[in-house]
């Protein structure tokens, strides 16, 4: 179902992929906040997760050439994410959730971020908490090297100096990729559904040779909390289980053999903090699958680009930076 077909003759730069599923709270001011960008050359494919409530009529507040995708099950955010990227055809492929709302310049900054740092393939946004405009939601994904993953919610304060920082990767929840280095990936890996699946882009991209930043004047308000960890059933299965894949797929094997230590100690710190059913049953599903893991691992290391060290330096091994939620940036 199409709402507004994309000039074949002239594609934009730009395509804005929004994935949506029951985001009937939310959706409306995403769109509104697009409808505001002050960057016009770009399109939008609202791909819809099989909701109760369907999006598609609040695509009339859009100008922009715009794709209505209706999916007749829940994709989940990974494999929807490569339905937008086979559909956008553009140099940019830009992931924003329904609950980010962009300030009108956000498009303008990541495109020219993009524009001026070539050898960058992805570009994080700041994300603000939507309900405390003094709280960071977001600022550059981080890894520790046992597996958990956060955004950072701290600023630097650096100083003048570049826009563009340097991080170990971007949370998709507002990100611009170039789509040609996506492509090269093979796009997302849809086996982890959602939880992780960018942070498991991010590594990719690493070592295939590119880098990551999060762009400071590129700002969005964002509903979604730091973590979701504990909150439901579904997300400590997730996380549990994606958290396993990650490290078995992507990591070099000196670091993999250095980290597995480290790894099952904080699986029985997680085990304490978040007892439940769900995580032991997201951690056996993530070890009943490792040779599915070590497949992809082999294809993932044949193209890897860099060292093993390379990759170790934006890494972080100290727990605290996890608990304190610090942002492991590096200003350009």
């Amino acid at each position: 179902m199409m709402n507004a077909q994309m000039s074949a003759e002239k594609k934009p730069r730009v395509c804005v992929a929004i994935v949506s599923y029951n985001s009937s709270a939310t959706l409306p001011r995403c769109l509104d906040s697009l409808a505001a960008q002050t960057y016009g050359d770009f399109s939008v494919v609202l791909i819809d997760n099989a909701s109760a409530e369907k999006p598609g009529e609040l695509l009339s507040r859009l100008s922009v050439p715009t794709t209505y995708m209706e999916m007749h099950d829940n994709l989940g955010f990974a494999k929807a994410m490569n339905v937008a990227l086979e559909a956008a055809g553009c140099e940019f492929l830009v992931a924003l959730n329904p609950d980010a709302f962009p300030h009108p310049n956000w498009l303008a900054e990541l495109v020219s971020a993009a524009d001026q740092n070539s050898c960058f393939a992805a570009f994080g946004s700041v994300q603000i908490s939507a309900t405390d405009s003094t709280k960071i939601d977001g600022f550059g994904d981080n890894l520790m090297a046992w597996g958990q993953a956060w955004r950072g919610q701290s600023l630097p304060d650096d100083g003048a100096g570049s826009d563009v920082y340097e991080s170990f990767g971007v949370c998709a929840a507002a990100a611009l990729y170039r789509t040609k280095s996506l492509n090269q990936l093979g796009g997302f890996d849809d086996r982890f559904f959602c939880f992780y699946e960018d942070v498991d882009v991010s590594i990719r991209l690493r070592l295939a040779g590119h880098r990551c930043a999060v762009v400071r004047s590129a700002v969005v308000d964002h509903v979604g909390g730091a973590s979701f960890e504990g909150k439901s059933d579904l997300a400590d299965f997730l996380v549990a289980r994606n958290q396993w894949w990650l490290l078995v797929k992507n990591m070099p094997v000196l670091l993999l053999i250095a980290i597995l230590p480290g790894y099952i100690l904080m699986q029985i710190y997680a085990l304490i903090r978040h007892p439940t059913s769900s995580r032991m049953k997201g951690l056996r599903e993530g070890l009943a699958q490792t040779g599915t893991a070590l497949r992809l691992r082999r294809m993932v290391q044949a193209e890897r680009k860099i060292s093993a060290l390379a990759l170790n330096k934006w890494l972080t091994w100290n727990p605290f930076d996890f608990r304190s939620r610090t942002s492991n940036v590096k200003r350009l």
